[in-house]
């Protein structure tokens, strides 16, 4: 978390062993910041990813007291393979499960997921409270196929778990569940290339938005982006 002035940007960082807190320049550091985002090569197939060199996965911006940051990066960087969109979108989720509560308590967060060969078909990635807390979960309109008994069995066997009256499948895992990143992300990527999409770069992420209230960007995600300011999915 950073707390900003004009002049500089107290920063709130760690892990599950320590934190730190620092003080730094304002300008020197959002500078920085910009350009390891827009130096940073996504990685082609073959190759490691290349999501731990970004200062940030995921940034929200809830207008609170102080300044908006200067040079916030708007863009992403987009994955070179399948494998490494599958691993882009496990870290933003798993990062979700360890950030997301205590700076949003009981608050969702998501985005809408397309595909450039089935356009229009709203595919949903979210996290989210339930009755027992917070869950991952990944849904999709399955609208234009028969919902005979063959087609509920290849949904199945791709990982969708729950199917509705609105032709809308949905599979949700409790954040407890270590595999939960995983199992999402694999699922989302999965159910885009069996809908013919070729390459990441066909994906479209957007209506990117944290309980419609404030600024989110997901310069982690490793998937083309629009980002949203307050939009409903």
């Amino acid at each position: 978390m950073r707390w900003c002035t004009r002049e500089r940007i107290l920063l709130l960082s760690g892990d599950h062993t320590q934190a730190m807190l620092s003080v730094h320049d304002a300008d020197a550091f959002e500078r920085a910041e910009w350009r390891a985002f827009d130096g940073t090569d996504p990685a082609c197939a073959g190759r490691p990813h290349a999501f731990d060199a970004l200062p940030y996965l995921w940034q929200l911006d809830r207008k609170g007291p102080g300044f908006a940051t200067s040079w916030t990066y708007n863009g992403t960087i987009v994955s070179g393979s399948w494998d490494h969109a599958v691993t882009g979108l496990e870290l933003m989720l798993a990062a979700w499960v360890e950030q997301y509560p205590l700076q949003a308590p009981g608050d969702w967060t998501g985005f809408n997921l397309w595909t450039a060969r089935d356009w229009g078909r709203s595919m949903i990635v979210s996290y989210s409270p339930d009755n027992h807390g917070q869950e991952l979960a990944v849904s999709i309109d399955d609208r234009g196929a028969e919902q005979t008994e063959e087609r509920e069995a290849e949904m199945r066997e791709r990982g969708w778990r729950i199917p509705d009256h609105h032709q809308r499948w949905r599979t949700a895992l409790p954040e407890t569940d270590p595999d939960a990143p995983r199992i999402i992300a694999e699922l989302t990527i999965a159910e885009c290339r069996a809908r013919k999409a070729t390459c990441p770069d066909e994906l479209h992420a957007h209506d990117i938005s944290a309980g419609d209230h404030g600024d989110l960007w997901l310069t982690g995600l490793g998937l083309p982006t629009r980002p949203s300011r307050g939009e409903h999915f």
